[in-house]
C-alpha cells in the first residue's frame, strides 16, 4: 500500500490487485497475508485511520489568536481566535532526528573549507554549508565556553554540539485536479548536507505544523467592517482539508 500511493499516480487499483494475486498464487506468503486483498479496502482502512488520528500522536492542537488591525492608529488590533493550529514540539523532533539513521550523516563540529588557487597558488575561503559559516563557528565556540550544563547533572561532561534548525513552508496542493491543499510548516537539520537535504527522498524534513487557511470571505467582511463597523457582523470559517487529504499527502511523503 505505501507503494501504491507513493511516486508514480499511473498505478491502478486493478493491476494492484492483480499483481497481488499472482505473488499469493505463486506461494511462499502465509495466506492469511494476501488472501482476498483489495487496494480499495485497504485505502478505506487508511483513511479511516488518518481520520481517527489525522496527525499522529504526536502533534498537539490548539487555537491561535491572530491579531488583525482596525485600520485606525488609536486603536488596538482585533483578536481573532483561529482553531486547527496543529503543532509539534521542537525538541520531540531534535531528539528523533539525532536518534535517527540519518544522524551518522551530522556535521557536529564545524570548520573552515579553502581551496588552492591553481593559477595564483593562494588559499581561498569557500563557504558551502551552513556548518562551515562563520555564524556556525561562532556559535559552536560560545557554547563550549558558556553552555550551560543540565541542572540534574551539572558534572555532565558530554560534547556541547550546535542543533542548526532550518524552517520552510509553502502551500501544497493535494490533488492534481480541485482546490484541496495544506499549509504545512518544515523543519530541516544544517547539520546535514545540502545535498541530503535536497533529496526528496533523503527523509530529512520533518513536519513541524500545519497552518489552517483562512477563508477569503473572512477578508472581504473585515474589510467591510471597516466602513461600517456597527451594522456589519464579523463572521469567518477555517478551510482545513480533509483527513483523507492529509493521508494522503504523509503517504506521499513517505
Amino acid at each position: 500500500m505505501n507503494w501504491f500511493n507513493s511516486r508514480s499516480n499511473l498505478k491502478t487499483e486493478t493491476e494492484v490487485n492483480r499483481l497481488a494475486k499472482e505473488i499469493h498464487d505463486a506461494g511462499g506468503f502465509p495466506d492469511s497475508d494476501l488472501n482476498g486483498f483489495d487496494v480499495r479496502r485497504e485505502n478505506k482502512c487508511l483513511d479511516a485511520a488518518q481520520k481517527s488520528r489525522p496527525f499522529g500522536d504526536n502533534f498537539l492542537e490548539v487555537t491561535l489568536d491572530v491579531p488583525v488591525p482596525s485600520g485606525d492608529p488609536s486603536k488596538d488590533p482585533e483578536m481573532f481566535p483561529v482553531p486547527g493550529f496543529h503543532f509539534r514540539s521542537i525538541i520531540s523532533l531534535i531528539k528523533a532526528a539525532f536518534e535517527s539513521p540519518l544522524a551518522d550523516h551530522f556535521h557536529l563540529s564545524p570548520y573552515k573549507l579553502f581551496r588552492k588557487s591553481p593559477i595564483t597558488n593562494e588559499g581561498e575561503r569557500i563557504f558551502s554549508e551552513l556548518y562551515n559559516s562563520d555564524v556556525f563557528l561562532a556559535a559552536h565556540d560560545d557554547i563550549q565556553r558558556h553552555g550551560l550544563l543540565p541542572p540534574d547533572d551539572l558534572g555532565c561532561t558530554r560534547e556541547k554540539i550546535i542543533a542548526a534548525l532550518m524552517f520552510w513552508s509553502d502551500s501544497t496542493h493535494l490533488t492534481d485536479f480541485g482546490t484541496a491543499k495544506i499549509w504545512p510548516i518544515y523543519l530541516v537539520f544544517g547539520n546535514l548536507s545540502k545535498y541530503i537535504r535536497a533529496r526528496p527522498t533523503s527523509g530529512a524534513w520533518h513536519h513541524l505544523a500545519y497552518i489552517p487557511s483562512v477563508s477569503p470571505f473572512f477578508v472581504i467582511l473585515h474589510s467591510h467592517r471597516l466602513t461600517q463597523p456597527a451594522s456589519f457582523p464579523m463572521p469567518f470559517k477555517i478551510r482545513l482539508p480533509s483527513s483523507t487529504h492529509i493521508g494522503k499527502l504523509k503517504r506521499k511523503a513517505s
